[in-house]
């Protein structure tokens, strides 16, 4: 390793951070960012992830239920639907009360349930997953308005292209390896 990457990591260990948690914490604040990109996408990766990786320690938790095959099909269902949905006139703003309390939720979620597998304090995951979330539905919101307005796109087209990019990090964050 390099120098620096192995300061860094023993200072994360020393401060107490189990060598497993590194990556589930960059785990976490990629799904949060999707999440507030898109709110069920976040959760169907994670589902995708968990039941991929199964975890005795979160089946035995109030957060078992994102590991089974069924959850996360309904989870990539609600996601698909949600691509659909986010193009159609009329969808709620993101950052009104309502959009921003689903995403920190649902990254709460997300959050939650990978600390919790790999042996972490759920509360820990949901604080990351909640925060990035909230952060990137703000940062995107205002992306794509701007985006919109200065290349004189449609805000559909500019929506197609944040999907990608946030199946994308998605993708990147539950790859194995």
């Amino acid at each position: 390793m390099h120098p620096h990457v192995d300061a860094w990591h023993n200072d994360c260990c020393a401060a107490g951070m189990k060598e497993t948690m590194i990556p589930t914490f960059f785990r976490a604040v990629c799904l949060g960012v999707v999440t507030g990109m898109r709110s069920a996408l976040g959760p169907a990766f994670a589902s995708y992830f968990l039941h991929s990786q199964p975890s005795s320690k979160l089946k035995q938790s109030p957060l078992g239920f994102m590991q089974p095959p069924a959850t996360m099909h309904y989870l990539q269902t609600m996601a698909a639907g949600e691509l659909v949905m986010d193009k159609s006139p009329g969808i709620g703003n993101r950052i009104a009360a309502a959009g921003i309390a689903g995403r920190a939720l649902s990254g709460a979620l997300v959050g939650a349930s990978l600390y919790q597998a790999r042996g972490g304090k759920a509360w820990k995951g949901a604080a990351v997953s909640a925060a990035a979330a909230v952060a990137a539905a703000y940062v995107f919101f205002y992306l794509r308005k701007e985006a919109g307005k200065k290349l004189a796109i449609r805000d559909a087209a500019v929506g197609g292209v944040e999907d990608a990019l946030a199946v994308g990090i998605a993708a990147a964050a539950v790859k194995r390896g």
